[in-house]
């Protein structure tokens, strides 16, 4: 045995494992949790002129949510995030709010610019009287120059030079408190002394102003001549009790999954098996680190996309871990089987990986909120994989087996007995798995396909899907109330508010979570949420929790419009993508099977009637990464053993994709199974908030599977077979 190996071996493991154990505490305590795991909102603002007929520029747009970001630090809020989108939107994410109601009233109050002074002002009251308001200016009048001395000032253009020098007339007569101070809502920003009449169209401000000082108040100056009214478009609202127990399920969930994952790896693989559960131990770490570093937002859709990224960088490990199994069974040496199953499956980890992100990129390019912390974290481990499942895992195995502590191929999962002598002839023998004939069977599988795609586009034609608010407009309010409520008893409720849903399901543990529909949009402006949730809160306390989601119908089209690219431009994505790695008639067969999923995912939500929402497209959108993942695996093997076939006859062919297929269903089925139970546990334990998406996930791996075998090969057979017709025979040269 070579010591030195095992020593950095062993070495490595405890330098590893100090790290993680010392530095997990702070990484979790320093991640930023979504909204929907510690309670909040998010809003979409539509900002409008107050004055008819004005414009909104982009300095007014910014100045704005400066402004809102102002009025939620009031609050005590913790970071709150505020940013202008496009030409006339402000989207703000609130959270650890302890009066929504207040803050949501003040946030979209028009951003007020006065001009106040201290006349009339009983003693100890400052600036009390409001002299002008941002409307007596003209629109983008304020401007700066720098005067002979260096310093910075600002001027600004008055639309009623008379009534200006009124009022600096009054306020110069008022020494020692002759200062005319400016301010945005209740926040001043400079107090100017006035020492004369100023008789001009054109006031100057002058004082000790930094360039970037007397240009951020120039820009606010001209916000105030042009205040904005704010309209909110989209509404996501989450009560903290909610929150964290969405977080807590998930959680639990999560950990149960993944525990799940390492035993079945280390039962299945052995030592590439314990290697893979001690990467993916670092693989989440690192995941972590990185949304610590980053600063990103935890998201429930994220946690969610975290434990199916571990079922998902399981892949790589299975990859090379049954690449390494076929290796030894040709009988060649552990050493001489690590470095082939390395090299061989290396290239298929990356191909089946860079399609998952394209999918990923596009759901973080249209998505919002959650579902782009979703998207992030997907990409994120994705990324992360290939370091630690792939390069990690990798460095560990070689230590140990040039160590010599690991001689036997039993440690990697191969019986003595399903080793070959090398020098074999390999032509006679029997293949190591089991050949099924997959390409006899096609015709079954296509009508069965096509029987579930029939049943769902009739479905479609008469019912349509059952969208959500995020695509159908109105609101939605998810409430807990910590104990059993009947269907009657909180339709009740609700229309004792005054207020009539258009349905009204109950769910949860122990029937304790109210969902409610409404077609109508709810009035943040009337209290009409507000009235709901007293009602409740008479009967059970104040334990009840709400999750809001309100929509705008212009936002609703929006919304689909985008869902509908997102799917296309990943799709096209992938196109492009597997055509530069393989061929055309791979991608074509590799697009038809992962929309074939996708349709039967939808499918099955349409005959079922289950509500279809943004977490939704979010969950097709993995779905298709998926299923071009698994695809491309057996893609792979095809193309590889197409570099040593010579194919002559439709028989030859049918023969390759039998092999092919069958070679990597231990892969397939193995990884499948992780995934799924990741997915599976999720939706049995995960919060109420991802049941949906959890199931919509977990259908979308079963079809996954299911095309990527019967479907995806069965299809680029048939298209190859037509070049069989103006070829004699398809060497590795004509491919």
């Amino acid at each position: 045995m070579n010591m030195k190996r095992i020593l950095a071996f062993v070495l490595t493991i405890i330098l590893t494992s100090a790290i993680v154990i010392t530095t997990m505490p702070t990484i979790i305590n320093g991640i930023k949790l979504g909204l929907d795991l510690k309670g909040g909102f998010e809003i979409l603002y539509e900002a409008q002129p107050v004055v008819e007929g004005g414009t909104i520029t982009k300095e007014a747009l910014r100045e704005t949510a400066k402004s809102l970001e102002k009025r939620a630090n009031a609050f005590g809020v913790a970071e709150p995030e505020v940013t202008p989108e496009g030409s006339n939107r402000i989207r703000a994410r609130i959270a650890g709010v302890s009066d929504e109601k207040t803050v949501r009233e003040i946030m979209k109050k028009p951003a007020e610019l006065t001009f106040r002074s201290m006349r009339g002002c009983k003693e100890g009251a400052e600036f009390c009287k409001v002299e002008l308001r941002g409307s007596d200016f003209v629109e983008g009048g304020a401007d700066i120059y720098q005067d002979q001395l260096g310093r910075w000032t600002i001027t600004i253009s008055l639309k009623d030079a008379q009534k200006f020098a009124e009022v600096t007339r009054e306020i110069a007569k008022n020494v020692p408190n002759n200062k005319l101070a400016i301010y945005l809502d209740d926040t001043q920003l400079s107090a100017p002394a006035v020492n004369q009449e100023i008789n001009s169209d054109q006031a100057i401000i002058e004082g000790d102003y930094t360039h970037e000082e007397a240009r951020n108040l120039a820009d606010v100056i001209n916000l105030g001549a042009l205040p904005l009214k704010l309209t909110e478009k989209y509404t996501q609202s989450v009560g903290a009790t909610l929150g964290q127990l969405s977080l807590q399920q998930t959680l639990l969930a999560g950990t149960i999954a993944s525990i799940f994952i390492l035993l079945f790896m280390i039962v299945v693989y052995r030592v590439p098996g314990l290697i893979a559960s001690i990467t993916l131990i670092v693989y989440s770490w690192g995941l972590l680190l990185l949304f610590y570093w980053m600063q990103a937002t935890l998201t429930l859709p994220g946690i969610a996309a975290f434990v199916l990224g571990i079922g998902m960088a399981v892949d790589a490990n299975i990859i090379t871990a049954e690449r390494i199994r076929e290796e030894l069974r040709s009988g060649k040496s552990l050493l001489s089987s690590l470095r082939a199953g390395s090299k061989n499956s290396f290239r298929t980890i990356l191909d089946a990986n860079l399609t998952t992100i394209v999918a990923a990129a596009v759901l973080y390019y249209v998505g919002t909120g959650a579902i782009q912390g979703f998207a992030l974290t997907l990409i994120l481990s994705n990324v992360l994989s290939m370091v630690t499942n792939v390069s990690f895992s990798q460095l560990l195995l070689h230590l140990l087996v040039r160590s010599e502590l690991i001689r036997k191929p039993e440690y990697f999962g191969v019986k003595q007995a399903d080793v070959r002598p090398l020098s074999k002839n390999k032509a006679d023998e029997k293949p190591y798995y089991k050949l099924y004939d997959f390409v006899k069977r096609r015709n079954f599988f296509f009508a069965l396909s096509s029987l579930i795609t029939v049943l769902g586009i009739v479905t479609l034609l008469l019912f349509n899907l059952n969208y959500g608010v995020d695509f159908k407009a109105g609101t939605s309010l998810d409430i807990s109330i910590g104990q059993s409520i009947t269907h009657d008893e909180a339709e009740k409720l609700i229309t004792d508010a005054g207020i009539t849903p258009a349905s009204v399901t109950i769910g949860g543990d122990n029937n304790s979570r109210i969902s409610a529909r409404f077609e109508q949009v709810l009035s943040s402006d009337k209290g009409d949420v507000d009235r709901i949730i007293q009602q409740f809160k008479k009967v059970y306390g104040e334990k009840v929790s709400v999750e809001e989601n309100t929509v705008d119908p212009g936002i609703a089209q929006e919304l689909g419009v985008k869902a509908i690219i997102a799917v296309a431009v990943a799709s096209l994505g992938i196109i492009i993508l597997v055509s530069l790695r393989f061929e055309w008639r791979f991608a074509l067969a590799g697009i038809v099977a992962l929309l074939h999923d996708a349709f039967m995912v939808v499918s099955v939500f349409s005959i079922f009637r289950l509500e279809v929402n943004l977490p939704f497209v979010a969950a097709v959108l993995t779905i298709i990464g998926y299923s071009i993942n698994d695809t491309i695996v057996i893609f792979d093997r095809i193309r590889e053993n197409l570099r040593f076939a010579k194919v002559k006859t439709f028989e030859d062919l049918s023969h390759l994709v039998n092999t092919s297929i069958s070679q990597t269903l231990a892969r397939s089925i193995n990884t499948g199974l992780t995934v799924l139970a990741a997915s599976l546990i999720l939706f049995i334990m995960g919060g109420e908030s991802i049941k949906l998406f959890s199931l919509a996930m977990t259908l979308g791996l079963i079809f996954g599977m299911y095309s990527s075998i019967f479907i995806a090969s069965q299809i680029w057979l048939l298209l190859k077979k037509r070049s069989l017709n103006s070829k004699t025979a398809v060497t590795p040269e004509q491919e």
